[in-house]
């Protein structure tokens, strides 16, 4: 077992003195995850990432279950390889499968993001990746115990859904929305984890009417089209509850049959002020205002969403989103 202990000093203010309070020690427990599966979707670019995670784990010779109860739209932590510092790094990652279909079995999809520190995303596209799977290099991914303390379970990064995260509504809530899921790239990830979940409830259609939702995926080119099969099948499957668009940016073939190019539109009014063209959104989705919208993709696409809507005066249901 590797357990980090995080020392922390907490100082308190009493009549203008400082005093020392305490140190407080908590306990992060990781266990080694096996690399058993990679998908390069793009070279050097996208690849899906698959971790194992044992089921049983023992810790001061005692062996605890870990139970895998992670829900669609959260993120566990893992600590790969940065490929610029040569440290393990500790890094949030997205699951795009669920633990109801594939306990134990974390999946995820990475991408370069190119920026000027990046160091895991580029060791995540290298050979290293693949050293380690041949060789059973394991992977640390976090735990925690649970409230009795008689077990642990996968840590995920949120237990309750807000604004700024992508965690899917409760049982019993999301069968009656009707959500639309825009994802930039490899924002796909959290929208993966909910059809996936979906299907396995067939939409909720036990319930009653059962969720309608419609997922729209923005990429460059087809060779960046992610699970793209899967998703058609499952529209095949359920198609009065699901609704696959995906969206082809820079290069599309002759008999593409969904949209072509940006989903909003920037441009700018006499002034200079900017203006956002929600259009070619609206062509896929006219009623904006009457879904539970959510979001997943940069911080610019997302800022862009957002004006085209205030300008456009809609106001979905709800509005949430993850960005980086």
């Amino acid at each position: 077992m590797q357990i980090i202990q995080v020392w922390k000093q907490y100082v308190v203010t009493i009549r203008g003195s400082f005093f020392l309070k305490r140190w407080e020690t908590m306990h992060e427990i990781f266990v080694p995850a096996r690399i058993t599966h990679l998908l390069t979707i793009e070279s050097q670019e996208i690849r899906a990432v698959e971790l194992t995670v044992p089921e049983v784990y023992e810790i001061n010779g005692v062996s605890y279950s870990v139970r895998d109860a992670m829900w669609p739209g959260t993120a566990f932590l893992a600590r790969p390889m940065g490929y610029r510092t040569r440290k393990l790094r500790r890094r949030m990652y997205t699951r795009s499968n669920c633990s109801m279909t594939a306990p134990y079995v974390l999946q995820t999809i990475i991408n370069h993001t190119h920026e000027e520190k990046a160091d895991t995303s580029i060791w995540w596209q290298t050979s290293e990746v693949e050293d380690w799977m041949r060789k059973g290099i394991p992977l640390d991914v976090r735990l925690e115990w649970d409230d009795a303390h008689t077990g642990l379970h996968i840590y995920e990064n949120t237990k309750i859904c807000k604004p700024s995260n992508l965690r899917l509504e409760p049982d019993g809530e999301w069968e009656h929305m009707r959500i639309v899921a825009i994802g930039f790239s490899t924002g796909l990830t959290p929208f993966l984890s909910y059809v996936r979940y979906m299907a396995a409830h067939d939409f909720g259609k036990s319930t009653g009417e059962g969720v309608r939702f419609t997922l729209i995926v923005s990429v460059r080119h087809p060779g960046q089209l992610m699970f793209h099969e899967e998703l058609l099948e499952v529209e095949r499957l359920f198609p009065q509850h699901f609704r696959y668009h995906p969206v082809l940016t820079r290069v599309w073939p002759d008999d593409w049959k969904y949209s072509t190019g940006r989903l909003f539109r920037v441009g700018a009014t006499a002034s200079g002020e900017p203006v956002v063209d929600l259009g070619p959104l609206r062509q896929v989705v006219p009623d904006l205002q009457g879904v539970h919208l959510r979001f997943c993709g940069n911080k610019e696409a997302c800022h862009q969403l957002e004006m085209g809507l205030r300008q456009a005066g809609i106001t979905p249901l709800s509005f949430r989103s993850e960005v980086w």
